[in-house]
């Protein structure tokens, strides 16, 4: 196409997140979140009067000039999604703010309330005493502690299914290592009979290997969507994205 000056950020998003730097997400993917019914949360932080013409459903108002105060009535888990929405000036500030608070998922709505072409409601937006996130699993998704009773008491009737692409560090004892990009070819190595526990290192690759093997017939799968990381030694730490 002619562009002589491209470069990459090879260190994506992670590294992002990291430093600290402005996140936004846009409204479209705000609307798949809604639809798959994920758990987030949407924070408005116009003004009372301004909110109540017309606010994204499921919204705490949280007026920008309150927000320091409410740092003790967020979510417990610093992993909950937070996604801030107008005034427009406010809002990177305000990404500072609940950043600072250690909420490594802050996003800022790309576009604000002006971008929203769904629904909108009227009336106060809610404003709880304390804000619930209760994390919500995706089908034939297994939870952290689960997974780690698996991988801790390798039962006879459960098989570990690594999906990472090679070369990978280590591999849990046991584990059959098939990349996800070999799967479709390579999936009658996997036993119909068992239950099936399928990990990567971020949950991505697990998903679609659910999703193939759902659609071959297994009934008995599982997937896990959180960091696995497998030292040499079989040794191994996993946590939520």
């Amino acid at each position: 196409m002619g562009y002589t000056n491209v470069k990459v950020f090879h260190a994506g998003m992670p590294a992002w997140k990291k430093a600290g730097n402005l996140v936004v997400s846009g409204p479209v993917g705000l609307e798949t979140w809604m639809k798959s019914d994920e758990a987030f949360v949407l924070v408005d932080l116009r003004d009372s009067e301004a909110a109540a013409k017309g606010f994204i459903p499921g919204a705490i108002g949280i007026p920008a000039k309150d927000l320091a105060s409410w740092k003790d009535r967020f979510p417990e888990n610093k992993k909950a999604p937070i996604i801030l929405y107008d005034a427009a000036q406010a809002s990177p500030e305000a990404f500072k703010t609940v950043r600072g608070w250690g909420y490594a998922n802050t996003a800022v709505l790309m576009g604000g309330i002006a971008s929203w072409k769904g629904e909108l409601k009227t009336g106060a937006p809610a404003a709880p005493a304390k804000i619930e996130y209760v994390k919500r699993l995706k089908p034939g998704e297994i939870t952290i502690d689960e997974f780690k009773k698996v991988v801790d008491t390798r039962p006879a009737d459960t098989l570990i299914l690594d999906v990472r692409e090679q070369p990978v560090d280590g591999i849990l004892v046991g584990a059959l290592p098939i990349p996800e990009s070999q799967l479709a070819a390579r999936f009658a190595e996997v036993p119909k009979e068992k239950s099936i526990l399928i990990h990567c290192n971020t949950g991505i690759l697990a998903k679609n290997a659910y999703d193939l093997l759902a659609s071959k017939g297994y009934d008995k799968v599982r997937w896990l969507n959180a960091v696995v990381v497998i030292g040499a030694n079989g040794a191994y730490e996993v946590a939520e994205k």
